[in-house]
């Protein structure tokens, strides 16, 4: 058997006390580490994407100005802008969506214009922050949701044509109610 020299000397006492020190230290600062990321999970995180941001609003640029009335804080508000009939309130005819932290009672939220033209706006409270509309067995929302014009509670799929709107070089400046549907 052939014998393992090393050239440094074994660990001294000092040695085993730094060990011990260090061990203590990093023992904290994983406590701490684990503390944080348990704080931070309790609290919602939205994922808000760059291209989901509001523009600021100003009254000199083409944009649809949207006001949401009834907003109650927590979750996120989300805000689409459809201009295709055909495809309203499908992902494939969205042209816009915008998504903000949802905060207690009247919101403002902005989306510049490329060009003049009609669409319709479709505003929900996402509450738990999932990226879902939330639904009833009968396919009505169940969280708060509106669109522009307020149309009546309808019997039917909503309609392009009844939150449609036509905006002019300024953009438009529009106010969505949001109504929580009974629960049937």
């Amino acid at each position: 058997m052939k014998m393992v020299h090393f050239k440094n000397k074994p660990p001294s006492r000092q040695d085993s006390g730094f060990r011990r020190k260090f061990c203590q230290v990093a023992s904290l600062a994983m406590l701490s580490l684990f503390i944080a990321v348990h704080a931070d999970a309790t609290e919602p995180s939205f994922n808000i994407k760059p291209h989901e941001v509001s523009e600021r609003c100003d009254a000199k640029v083409a944009q649809i100005r949207v006001t949401v009335n009834n907003v109650k804080a927590g979750g996120v508000l989300n805000v689409e802008l459809y201009d295709d009939p055909e495809h309203f309130l499908f992902k494939k005819g969205r042209k816009r969506k915008v998504r903000v932290p949802a905060a207690q009672g009247q919101q403002i939220v902005c989306m510049n214009l490329d060009r003049p033209g009609t669409y319709a706006v479709a505003v929900y409270h996402d509450r738990d922050g999932d990226r879902k509309l939330k639904k009833q067995w009968n396919l009505v929302p169940s969280e708060p949701f509106g669109l522009s014009n307020n149309p009546d509670n309808p019997s039917s799929f909503p309609k392009f044509s009844d939150s449609a709107f036509t905006t002019n070089s300024q953009g438009a400046d529009i106010v969505v109610n949001l109504r929580e549907a009974p629960e049937r």
